[in-house]
């Protein structure tokens, strides 16, 4: 449909019935008496009272657009006045839900939208786990491991002897004295095997200085079970530490255990074997170099009578490599600032070292992460500018900042939160009163969190809804983000600094949004009904790390909008709508090479192909090294501009790793120009900005590395009035 405003919610009886939202618009079906009435498919009827063939775009006769609604939000409802009835174009791109793996949605004109194939990836092969992965939104291709231990079944060219045990591979150390074939080289308890060191208590790695130690899981057996245990018992595996304290005052240890990949817990005992004197216990969690990481503190720990033996179990999902960092620190209590009730007090200027570690969770977040928060709480006895930072000391962990009113403790009580490297929080005349500070973070860690104050700035205009300022369609404005706060939460992306913008649309109109980000910035661009009220009133969102990002609305009312472009670190962004009438897609079904290749119109387009019956007939410069000659199978298109454009192509919402090239002519198929060539392995798929002069293009639809199927493209043609960022 073309007009948001129409959208009426009708239930799906009364849409399969026909029904138009309460107005007068005539049904897309037949009559029931066979004749053709107001709204027929047929018309008046053929002869004998059969109706016509059936075309299921047309709907009843109209005078105007008004006059034909048919309930569904994917169809482009016109009145086709060279018919004299009510066309309901559909557009599949409206469809789409965005999971890749159950298959291409499409608009059905009686019915809506429709359930896609759920995509089949299976490859006949008893030896092979076939499957559709969404991240990668690809087919994936294993090779059967029945235990997960990384080594195939040997019945299927891999080298695991034994694929119902995990702890026998061809990947894994022969271990002595078992009677058994570890390694699958046919021989048992070879002259090269290995004896696990530190596998129990009795031959524990004794540590009586901090520092780091090496140990290895390869071998060993499962002895210990613990609070924060691992999974997969059949593999898991742990050696055993002693932590030697001397005779003397109280000390805290405290034990990292660190991994390449694998899944690690470290646990601290009063008695090696005996799981009631656990005194700590540290479960994995993703450490920032990509490996894995556990860590735990024992506290107040020492005889001043003796000396002190504690075992450390240290737990792995597989045999691997594992360094120990052990230190010992002055003893401290656990921290009493755990909840509301009991905050700490956070000066201006003074930073807090807030230890993220055996803390509970106890606040509701819209940043939660896996660990408990530490709170702090300060007071402003005027309105003030608030700046929060926090960084982690020993990089372990994102920290994450969560400011909240003095109630504090329900989740409507954060003002605003961020989860980052280097968290900064940003809020502009905070009035007067009492204010709480939840510091949490993604593995253990300590941070430091500091508390600026400064007098309170008048806000910038495009920091908030109500007022924001106005954006010119279809020129790009810079954004600088200096000053601005995170206040408008539409759930899209993650909490961000962000700067928000009215779109006026005086007719129904067709948006494309797109925003770049600075370098290494996370932020998203959504498109809001004016009271950016929440989730219920987004029409549109792009969100991630990959600029630029996009988010587009079809069919959007005439009105006022938002557009909100957040970047999470507040870096410098663009932000541009492309605006024009709303207009039907248009279907591609051949245009397969030069002959017939589809003229689009000069104004640009919506268009909407597949090129799974297609030839392969251009190679592509960016295409995958390798591949076939000539590539995927493609479709062309054509494109005359009679003076110098500014030309958008966008092929968001495909269904297939797209390959997108743009070829200067007059001659078809053109020369592919240089960087107008681009991949789309993401989902927002390729995506090119350019400024072109006047002459004839081919823009070639082609795929990644063979890969084709249901395309979209959208083209904005524009004044070429902006500087285009490369």
């Amino acid at each position: 449909m073309t007009r948001l405003a129409l959208l009426c919610g009708a239930a799906a009886t009364a849409a399969l019935a026909g029904a138009a939202c309460g107005s007068s618009a005539p049904s897309p079906f037949p009559s029931a008496g066979g004749a053709g009435g107001a709204g027929g498919e047929g018309g008046a009827g053929g002869a004998g009272g059969e109706l016509a063939p059936a075309d299921p775009t047309l709907g009843g006769p109209c005078v105007d657009d008004d006059q034909c609604e048919d309930g569904f939000p994917c169809t482009f409802d016109a009145c086709d006045t060279s018919a004299g009835r009510c066309r309901f174009t559909p557009d599949d791109s409206a469809c789409q839900n965005g999971v890749h793996c159950d298959g291409v949605e499409r608009c059905n004109p009686r019915l809506g939208c429709l359930p896609g194939e759920p995509i089949a990836c299976g490859d006949g092969s008893t030896c092979t786990i076939d499957a559709c992965d969404e991240p990668t939104r690809a087919c994936s291709s294993a090779p059967r491991d029945a235990d997960l231990d990384g080594d195939p079944d040997a019945h299927c060219g891999g080298g695991d002897c034994d694929d119902a045990d995990p702890a026998v591979s061809s990947s894994q150390p022969e271990v002595c004295g078992n009677d058994r074939d570890d390694d699958c080289d046919g021989s048992a308890d070879e002259d090269d095997c290995v004896s696990p060191e530190h596998d129990t208590c009795a031959d524990a790695l004794e540590i009586s200085a901090p520092g780091s130690y090496a140990m290895t899981t390869a071998g060993a057996g499962f002895h210990y079970a613990s609070s924060c245990g691992l999974p997969r018992p059949m593999s898991t595996r742990d050696v055993v530490a002693a932590v030697l304290l001397p005779p003397g005052p109280p000390v805290d240890v405290q034990v990292t255990a660190r991994t390449e990949g694998t899944d690690v817990a470290v646990t601290l005992a009063g008695q090696c074997g005996d799981a009631a004197t656990e005194l700590a216990c540290g479960r994995p969690f993703p450490g920032a170099d990509g490996g894995k990481l556990a860590k735990l503190r024992g506290r107040g720990l020492g005889d001043p009578e003796r000396a002190t033996a504690l075992p450390v179990y240290v737990t792995t999902a597989e045999g691997a490599p594992v360094v120990l960092d052990v230190a010992f620190l002055p003893p401290s209590p656990a921290p009493e600032n755990e909840t509301c009730g009991t905050a700490a007090l956070l000066e201006p200027g003074a930073p807090v070292l807030a230890t993220i570690l055996d803390a509970a969770r106890d606040l509701g977040t819209a940043c939660e992460t896996d660990l408990g928060e530490l709170v702090y709480t300060f007071e402003l006895m005027e309105p003030r500018d608030v700046d929060l930072y926090a960084i982690s000391t020993d990089g372990d962990g994102e920290p994450s900042l969560s400011l909240r009113s003095a109630a504090c403790a329900l989740p409507e009580d954060e003002l605003t939160c961020q989860t980052a490297a280097a968290p900064h929080l940003f809020r502009r005349a905070l009035p007067a009163g009492v204010y709480a500070v939840a510091v949490s973070a993604t593995a253990p860690t300590s941070a430091l969190v500091t508390l600026e104050l400064a007098p309170p700035t008048d806000p910038p205009p495009d920091e908030a809804c109500a007022e924001a300022a106005v954006l010119a369609p279809n020129r790009t404005a810079s954004v600088s983000l200096l000053g601005h706060q995170d206040d408008v939460d539409l759930g899209c992306g993650p909490s961000a600094v962000d700067a928000v913008y009215a779109l006026e649309l005086p007719v129904a109109s067709d948006v494309l949004l797109v925003e770049r980000l600075s370098a290494g910035d996370t932020g998203s661009i959504a498109l809001s009904l004016p009271a950016c009220g929440g989730a219920d009133d987004r029409l549109a969102c792009g969100e991630g790390d990959v600029s630029p990002l996009r988010s587009a609305r079809r069919g959007v009312a005439p009105g006022s909008y938002r557009v909100v472009a957040e970047a999470q670190l507040g870096q410098p962004v663009s932000v541009t709508a492309f605006v024009r009438p709303a207009a039907p897609p248009t279907l591609v079904p051949f245009s397969d090479a030069c002959e017939g290749a589809l003229e689009i119109p000069e104004a640009g387009g919506f268009f909407q192909g597949n090129t799974t019956n297609a030839a392969a007939d251009f190679d592509a410069g960016c295409d995958r090294a390798g591949t076939d000659d000539r590539g995927a199978r493609d479709q062309l298109l054509k494109l005359t501009l009679t003076a110098r454009r500014r030309v958008v192509l966008d092929m968001a919402g495909s269904a297939y790793e797209t390959l997108l090239s743009v070829r200067r002519g007059p001659d078809c198929p053109g020369t592919e120009m240089p960087l107008s060539c681009t991949i789309g392995t993401d989902p927002q798929r390729s995506f090119l900005d350019l400024v072109l002069d006047p002459g004839v293009y081919y823009l070639q639809i082609d795929g990644h590395a063979l890969a084709h199927g249901l395309w979209f493209l959208d083209v904005r043609v524009v004044d070429a009035v902006d500087e285009v960022e490369p």
